[in-house]
C-alpha cells in the first residue's frame, strides 16, 4: 500500500475523500463503516455511495449528503471484546 497516512478531505457535505483506508466493513445508503489505519471510522447520512475505491493505495471517495463522520473502535477489537462477554456470562452461569 502506498502512502497510509490518515486524511480526510470533506467538500460541501458532499464528497469525502478518505486516505488510510485498509479495508471497507459494510456500506448502504445511510451508513458507510471504515476500517482505516487510525481504527474504525463510521460515515452516516443518506444517498452515500462509495464514487471511487483504491485499496491498494488506501482511498476511498464517497459521495450524497454527509451527516456526520465518526472514528470508532476497530471492528476487531468490539468483535473479541464481545466474545469475551459470552465466554465469561457462559462460564458465570
Amino acid at each position: 500500500m502506498a502512502d497510509m497516512r490518515q486524511r480526510l478531505a470533506l467538500d460541501e457535505r458532499k464528497e469525502l475523500l478518505v486516505s488510510g483506508v485498509k479495508n471497507v466493513d459494510s456500506f448502504d445508503e445511510n451508513r458507510i463503516e471504515l476500517d482505516s489505519t487510525l481504527g474504525g471510522i463510521d460515515i452516516c447520512g443518506s444517498g452515500l455511495k462509495i464514487a471511487a475505491l483504491n485499496l491498494n493505495e488506501g482511498r476511498v471517495t464517497i459521495s450524497g449528503q454527509i451527516d456526520s463522520i465518526a472514528y470508532v473502535k476497530s471492528r476487531e477489537e468490539k468483535s473479541v471484546r464481545h466474545k469475551s462477554k459470552n465466554v465469561m456470562a457462559r462460564l458465570l452461569k
